[in-house]
């Protein structure tokens, strides 16, 4: 019998579609060899968690709000749902769609399997994140129970970004001892868009397309991603067309893709901040307070003889922005209605004269009962970028009367006087959690006690350290960390810089692109070729 032409133009369609859809390959350099591509076995290579995303779903993924207080903030990966039993229970529903690359279905055991294995010493995984989670059950074969210490707003964040299951059925056989070193590390067996294909040792690991998957039918048929450990290299292999993407992008590599119309390059906000951090404990005896930056009336007047926006733009290109507190872009859902101050000379003079601060002798520098306002910037050696921010400065507060003694030391040298408080001003910079409940690490009353602590310049103010533990349990976090964030302001222990943004190069026959601030590439599932711009390598 002879097919009906419309009949066969039905099933050439529903051949062609799926397979047009598989087609593409996305190529990534990775800056060290991926040894432990799977979760919660203690690795803390970047390279590590890269593929292991690709492969491990989470229970619950960050939006792309970036906020994470709230039971609201999360959405749903292998957990389709969840619901707070009360203020320190959450149930987590699985999707029953959910499996596992050997079709084996993902259960709440696994999870549970999971919990317990990130507790095993052996496995080397920090513990002091996981402090708040008392213990993680399973109910039933969907549904997983996480109980907490105590109240905060970030539990449902805390569980789900944190829980990333491994399969119970392949591994609870073995020791955890072994599992480091084991068949599974080598070819491991996940759940999420991307299935392990091959490796080759010191050259690249392939994984394949999951068709079947739950969240949908990934949009690249194959991620290949090579190991090369020179960042000039990586530079190299992105401008010749030998990869695909290239993070970070400084700015001569930026100009050198604006060149090239194969090319293209996508913003993405980014965790790191650089500021002029202000010593309030004196240099010589941190015990006592500063006598000149001890004042908040000094310190505003320094901020306030800065054009900022001129520095940052020079230094660190026209792209980054200006935080008013020393918070990143992972922040600005807190900070959003903090800006930076403008440059206003006149008003940082009047603040100086207040504090007692004239120019007597008429030599241009303020003196204050025969001691002239004289401050010391500390710099490293290896740092252009700092000198040429540094400069800038010392020349705007000059021009106010302030006279900055810049230091340039050796490396060794600067962390040591970084370390024991021997300066009054340096260029400080941070790479910042999401969440702002690690604000306390580095600008706490606690931190300013703790030797070797992230906070050198002792900072402490009660009332912040009072708000921000308001805001970790409060109904309203946005509001609550935007108080904590506007007394830091006021208190200005430091001079925000610059908040950067990531310049990411991409390939411009890539459609549906998705990068995320944090864990960069959970959505390269989501990723397509253009059909009139494949390459022979996405065929």
């Amino acid at each position: 019998m002879a097919r009906s032409p419309r009949l066969a133009l039905a099933a050439l369609m529903l051949l062609a579609g799926p397979l047009a859809a598989q087609r593409g390959t996305l190529v990534m350099a990775l800056p060290a060899e991926p040894m432990l591509p799977v979760p919660v076995l203690g690795s803390t290579s970047a390279s590590d968690a890269d593929v292991a995303d690709q492969m491990f779903l989470r229970l619950a993924g960050l939006g792309a709000s970036g906020r994470l207080a709230g039971d609201d903030a999360m959405v749903p990966e292998l957990a389709a749902s969840w619901r707070r039993r009360d203020a320190t229970t959450i149930d987590f529903l699985l999707d029953p769609r959910a499996r596992w690359h050997d079709g084996v279905p993902v259960t709440a055991r696994d999870v549970a399997f999971t919990w317990s294995l990130m507790r095993e010493p052996v496995l080397g995984m920090t513990q002091a994140p996981l402090e708040p989670i008392a213990n993680v059950i399973a109910l039933d074969a969907r549904t997983v129970r996480v109980t907490f210490r105590r109240r905060f707003t970030e539990q449902v964040y805390l569980a789900g970004f944190s829980l990333q299951p491994l399969p119970e059925h392949l591994l609870r056989d073995i020791p955890p001892a072994q599992l480091t070193r084991g068949d599974f590390v080598r070819a491991p067996v996940g759940n999420g868009p991307f299935r392990f294909e091959r490796r080759v040792p010191g050259q690249f690991i392939e994984l394949r397309a999951d068709p079947a998957h739950f969240r949908g039918r990934p949009g690249l048929a194959r991620l290949v991603l090579r190991v090369a450990n020179d960042p000039a290299a990586r530079v190299n292999l992105f401008l010749a067309g030998e990869t695909d993407v290239l993070p970070d992008l400084p700015p001569p590599v930026i100009a050198e893709v604006a060149k090239r119309p194969q090319l293209r390059t996508v913003s993405v906000t980014s965790g790191t901040v650089s500021y002029i951090l202000l010593n309030t404990r004196q240099a010589s005896d941190t015990a006592r307070a500063n006598p000149i930056l001890s004042d908040v009336r000094v310190r505003e007047a320094l901020a306030l003889a800065l054009d900022r926006r001129t520095i940052t733009t020079s230094v660190w290109g026209p792209t980054a922005s200006v935080p008013e507190v020393v918070q990143s872009q992972h922040w600005a859902w807190v900070t959003g209605g903090l800006r930076a101050v403008g440059q206003d000379a006149a008003r940082a003079r009047r603040l100086l004269e207040a504090a007692g601060w004239r120019d007597a002798d008429g030599d241009g520098i303020r003196e204050q009962n025969g001691r002239p306002l004289r401050l010391t910037m500390i710099l490293p050696g290896t740092s252009a970028t700092r000198r040429a921010a540094a400069v800038q400065a010392e020349r705007m507060w000059r021009t106010v009367g302030v006279e900055v003694v810049l230091e340039v030391v050796e490396q060794a040298d600067y962390l040591a006087r970084r370390a024991s408080g021997r300066w009054d001003l340096e260029i400080a910079g941070a790479n910042q959690s999401p969440s702002p409940s690690s604000v306390v690490q580095s600008w706490s009353c606690a931190s300013a006690a703790q030797p070797g602590s992230s906070n050198v310049a002792r900072f402490c103010d009660p009332t912040f350290d009072r708000l921000v533990q308001a805001a970790d349990t409060a109904a309203n976090p946005v509001a609550a960390y935007g108080a904590a964030f506007a007394r830091l302001a006021s208190v200005r222990p430091a001079i925000g810089l610059v908040a950067p943004t990531n310049t990411v190069g991409v390939h411009a026959r890539f459609a549906n692109v998705v990068i995320r601030p944090v864990n960069a590439w959970t959505d390269l599932w989501r990723w397509t070729v253009r059909p009139d711009q494949l390459l022979p390598r996405d065929r």
